[in-house]
């Protein structure tokens, strides 16, 4: 490159990496202010930073809070009965806005069939902003929410949701706790521990206020957050944070059957269920969201990204920055950044990404980025929230409406591409006049060019020997827009004196 095309290279190369910088910036402030919850190794028993957060204060304030909500004893009046049927969700992997998602969901089917919903906890923890969501949502449900931690854990995060519950159970050898916050940077993998009561405190008293009123040990829920003390099946039972232990599901059913529970909107039922249960999957945008939270995911598609833009950009490469931007976006996606915006931008710039493809030549990277864009960005579109008054059949019509729709655009601007790309590699067919006989229209000097006629079509042509209106003339080869010809007479002489 010469000093001119290095001037004029430089400005685009300087504003890229001030917009990169920006972007990374942006990604770094947001994944420090999203304050997860994770398990951490502090000893039990060990005491808080000076000056942090207070225990013995916490715990007074904690105690404060009265038994209101819960399993009422079997005498208590009701007001309705719920069941006989139970929804059952599973909450697994990182507790995010996925999971927030599906909870929602599946409380508002519990309550339209007058269900009760058994939410099966398996999970290290996950966004505190998600699990509050989950923790409030539970509180607002008009049925008896029922958590179960199963298999492994419900630690950090979990326990929050599990605390917040009408019903707490544990499925023996599974583990609570552990519910200090932690500052994760998924730029770096890196965490620190948070111990500054202006964090804390919020989450003290979301496990006092949705978990002390359901009957939950005030000084457990504190040393929760502050001391990361952890609880068996047995001890949790025992410490009195959870109600009830069962080896499965029918258990659990059996356990529940006839309980009394009183719900923070004041309702009073009673749980009459017969054993039956449906299991609620969650749709395809939560999976996909759900996967793309995974912190390890996550952090690579993030690292692969930045990089990749960064590269990119500094060698002019135009499908390196398409790729690195979307797999920047996903990234973004599974760190907390709203998915109805990056929805928005995944199938503004995949529509851009494929326009470009269609008129620039080959195919690779840009055509398929910009499909795979448009496939994402269809799968994040919203479905549902808050302002959208429709009744659930509309809802599902509508859901699978937009599907199909975006299955048949993709599958249409594939096939286009295909084409497109068929197109583009397969070989000129112009070639295959090559040889063929033709007809002078104009007289054409020999250098010069004119018009033939060859199989009835009109080209332009350029003689490589003087040629006559009306003579006979023979294709043999292509310049441009220009088919290489020669008399007749000429090829047919040299033909035979070849042959002799």
């Amino acid at each position: 490159m010469g000093k001119a095309g290095l001037k004029r290279f430089l400005p685009l190369l300087t504003t890229a990496g001030l917009l990169l910088a920006l972007a990374l910036a942006f990604a770094a402030t947001y994944a420090k202010a999203q304050e997860t919850v994770e398990t951490t190794t502090t000893t039990a028993g060990e005491q808080p930073v000076p000056g942090k957060a207070d225990f013995e204060s916490l715990v007074k304030e904690c105690k404060a809070y009265e038994k209101k909500f819960g399993i009422m004893p079997d005498a208590t009046s009701y007001e309705r009965v719920v069941g006989p049927k139970a929804l059952i969700i599973r909450i697994e992997g990182t507790i995010d806005n996925a999971m927030m998602d599906y909870l929602k969901q599946s409380i508002e089917r519990a309550e339209e069939e007058n269900a009760v919903l058994i939410v099966e906890l398996n999970t290290p923890g996950g966004f505190v902003d998600a699990a509050t969501e989950m923790v409030v949502s539970i509180s607002k449900a008009r049925i008896p929410v029922v958590g179960y931690v199963v298999e492994k854990w419900a630690e950090s995060a979990g326990t929050m949701i599990l605390m917040s519950t009408h019903i707490a159970a544990m499925q023996p050898g599974t583990i609570i706790g552990s519910v200090q916050p932690i500052a994760y940077d998924p730029t770096t993998g890196s965490y620190q521990p948070v111990l500054d009561s202006k964090i804390i405190n919020p989450i003290v008293k979301t496990l006092c206020e949705h978990g002390a009123t359901r009957g939950r040990n005030p000084e457990a829920l504190v040393r929760f957050v502050l001391y990361n003390d952890n609880y068996g099946a047995e001890e949790a039972l025992e410490k009195g944070v959870i109600d009830l232990i069962a080896r499965d599901r029918s258990e659990l059913l059996q356990l529940i059957d006839g309980k009394v529970v009183r719900l923070p909107i004041g309702e009073t039922v009673l749980i009459d269920v017969n054993g039956s249960y449906e299991v609620l999957e969650p749709d395809l945008r939560i999976r996909v969201l759900h996967s793309l939270s995974d912190p390890m995911l996550s952090g690579i598609l993030l690292s692969i990204g930045a990089l990749a833009l960064l590269f990119s950009i500094a060698s002019g490469n135009l499908p390196g920055i398409a790729l690195g931007g979307f797999l920047l976006v996903l990234g973004l996606v599974g760190s907390g950044f709203n998915p109805n915006t990056a929805a928005l931008i995944l199938i503004i710039g995949g529509a851009i990404l494929v326009f470009i493809e269609l008129y620039t030549p080959g195919f690779g990277i840009i055509g398929g980025t910009g499909i795979a864009m448009l496939v994402f960005g269809v799968i994040l579109l919203p479905i549902r929230g808050e302002g959208f008054a429709v009744g659930e059949s509309y809802a599902k019509t509508l859901l699978y409406t937009t599907y199909a729709l975006g299955a048949t655009m993709g599958g249409l601007t594939a096939f286009v591409v295909y084409k497109v790309v068929k197109a583009k590699r397969a070989p000129q067919t112009l070639w295959k006049l090559k040889g063929a006989v033709g007809e002078a229209v104009d007289d054409i000097p020999e250098g010069g060019t004119g018009f033939i006629l060859v199989e009835g079509e009109y080209w332009k042509a350029k003689a490589i020997t003087p040629v006559a209106r009306g003579d006979k003339v023979v294709v043999v080869d292509k310049e441009g827009p220009y088919l290489v010809v020669k008399k007749a007479e000429e090829s047919v002489e040299e033909d035979e004196a070849h042959t002799r």
